[in-house]
């Protein structure tokens, strides 16, 4: 199995394991998605780009706010939420309908971000 379809099959199971999560993919730092999970009239590179240009604020403001480092980011809109968790190299995104079980999202975020970490690992 590729990596594509391996983390293909994991972004399937947060989906199935969080009914509130609507979509979800892995996208590079610079944008270009790696693998996707969201519903057919989403818009993925659309959803791509403004995940990166959202990390790359929120990583500067986690330097310059408290000299950290950024964890993940839920942006709450009007018709659902976006979720933005690093996954090492890569971004963990998650599209969810209207008030979500936020807590349900990130902890099921942060256990996938870390499969996801593993697959892309660099080996040193």
């Amino acid at each position: 199995m590729s990596k594509i379809e391996e983390v293909t099959k994991i972004l399937q199971e947060l989906e199935d394991k969080v009914s509130d999560i609507i979509g979800s993919a892995v996208i590079r730092t610079n944008g270009l998605v790696i693998a996707s999970a969201l519903p057919g009239e989403s818009n993925e590179r659309m959803i791509a780009a403004m995940s990166a240009a959202l990390l790359g604020t929120s990583k500067r403001s986690a330097e310059a706010l408290f000299n950290g480092s950024f964890k993940s980011l839920n942006l709450e809109l009007d018709k659902g939420n976006m979720f933005l968790i690093g996954a090492g190299r890569v971004i963990l995104v998650a599209i969810t309908q209207k008030e979500p079980n936020i807590g349900l999202v990130t902890l099921e975020m942060e256990d996938t971000s870390k499969k996801i970490d593993d697959i892309f690992k660099v080996e040193e």
